[in-house]
């Protein structure tokens, strides 16, 4: 008997939707459009460091969309996470002493995934020869 992995999905609309499917693009896509961060890119280059810090990291947040029972009443109406004040209202945050202690290995996870996006870039052509 094999087991087969159950895709996630997430409740957009009145439906399932899957997590990487074409629908929860388009629901993320109107999201950030709804919480005016689909800049430009005149308007990303005039940005100052901090402001577009603030934008990623809430982007990143409502890209996780971990709303569902969220007390939020405007992600409860826009069906997924707005991420507000930049952090997931669902999302326990971490105390500055539990974030030190996990900085190191969080260091390590994105320089694995950044050298393996590189790698798949190179393996595809598209990454600029050094």
């Amino acid at each position: 008997m094999s087991r087969r992995k159950k895709q996630k999905t997430i409740r957009v609309g009145s439906g399932l939707v899957p997590l990487g499917g074409a629908d929860y693009k388009a629901d993320y896509q109107a999201r950030v459009k709804a919480a005016g961060l689909d800049a430009t890119d005149a308007e990303i280059d005039a940005m100052d460091i901090d402001t577009f810090r603030l934008d990623l990291a809430r982007r990143i947040a409502m890209f996780i969309n971990e709303w569902p029972g969220c007390p939020e009443a405007i992600c409860q109406r826009m069906r997924g996470c707005m991420a507000p004040d930049i952090h997931c209202t669902n999302v326990p945050r971490r105390s500055e002493e539990e974030s030190a202690a996990l900085w190191p290995q969080t260091l390590v996870t994105i320089r694995r995934a950044l050298d393996k996006a590189i790698a798949r870039r190179k393996a595809a052509g598209v990454w600029p020869d050094d």
